[in-house]
């Protein structure tokens, strides 16, 4: 897990544009979203192109995340409408 440099702030901060491109090694923005994107992190494009994300996506990326399957739910008897 990588550590943030900015001061005070919790995982649901917004990345600055500084790490973004300290972890990208890009300082292009469309270079930047596709590096974020082949990673499986989650961002939103600014009007000016640049992506923002905050600290959980970016250490807790949804293409890494478990999906939960509902195996401990009662699951309906299909069989009982024949």
């Amino acid at each position: 897990m990588i550590q943030h440099t900015s001061h005070g702030q919790n995982q649901n901060s917004i990345i600055s544009e500084s790490d973004i491109e300290m972890l990208t090694g890009y300082k292009i923005p469309s270079k930047q979203c596709e590096s974020l994107r082949d990673a499986g992190i989650f961002f939103i494009t600014r009007r000016d192109g640049r992506p923002r994300t905050t600290w959980e996506h970016f250490n807790n990326p949804l293409s890494h995340r478990q999906k939960t399957t509902g195996g401990n739910e009662p699951q309906p008897d299909f069989g009982a409408l024949d």
